[in-house]
C-alpha cells in the first residue's frame, strides 16, 4: 500500500509542475516581452528600530550598485532600482521560473525623528542596508537628499 501512495504523490507532483508549465506559457504568450518586462516587483524588506536608529534592509541580490537609487523626502524613503535579466547565449525553456526582473520602487514611512544628515547605505552579498540615525527634537526643513551607496 506505501508504494501506491508513493506512486500517487509522485504522479499528482508531475501533473502539477505541468500545469505550472502550462500556466507559465500560457502568460508569456498572452502578455507581449514589453509588459512583463516592464512589470513592478516589490524586494523583500525588513524595516525595524533601535534605540538609535531605523535600519532597513532590503534583499536585492544580482543587482549593480549603479542601478539603484535612494532618495529622501520629507519623511520618505524612496528606494528604486532595476534588475536585469542575465542574457542567455542559447534558447532556454524554464521549468520554473520564481526570480523577478525589471523596475522596483519601495516607499518607506519613517518617523519624524530621523536626522537626515546621517543616513548610511551599503550594498554587500545581495542586500542594501539603510541605517538612518534618530535625533531629538523637532525635524529640520524637509529636502531630498540623494544617498550614496557604498
Amino acid at each position: 500500500m506505501d508504494d501506491l501512495k508513493k506512486d500517487i504523490l509522485k504522479d499528482v507532483r508531475r501533473i502539477q509542475e505541468e500545469m505550472d508549465l502550462l500556466f507559465d506559457h500560457f502568460y508569456k504568450i498572452r502578455h507581449s516581452p514589453v509588459l512583463i518586462a516592464k512589470r513592478l516587483w516589490r524586494p523583500p524588506t525588513d524595516v525595524f528600530e533601535t534605540e538609535q536608529q531605523v535600519v532597513i534592509l532590503v534583499e536585492i541580490a544580482g543587482m549593480k550598485q549603479k542601478d539603484l537609487n535612494v532618495t529622501l523626502s520629507d519623511n520618505v524613503l524612496v528606494i528604486r532600482g532595476d534588475r536585469q535579466e542575465k542574457a542567455l547565449a542559447h534558447k532556454t525553456f524554464y521549468r520554473n521560473m520564481e526570480i523577478n526582473y525589471g523596475t522596483f520602487e519601495r516607499n518607506i514611512y519613517l518617523p519624524e525623528s530621523i536626522d537626515p544628515q546621517n543616513i548610511r547605505a551599503e550594498y554587500r552579498d545581495g542586500f542594501l542596508e539603510i541605517r538612518l540615525d534618530k535625533k531629538e527634537g523637532k525635524r529640520s526643513k524637509s529636502k531630498e537628499v540623494r544617498i550614496q551607496i557604498e
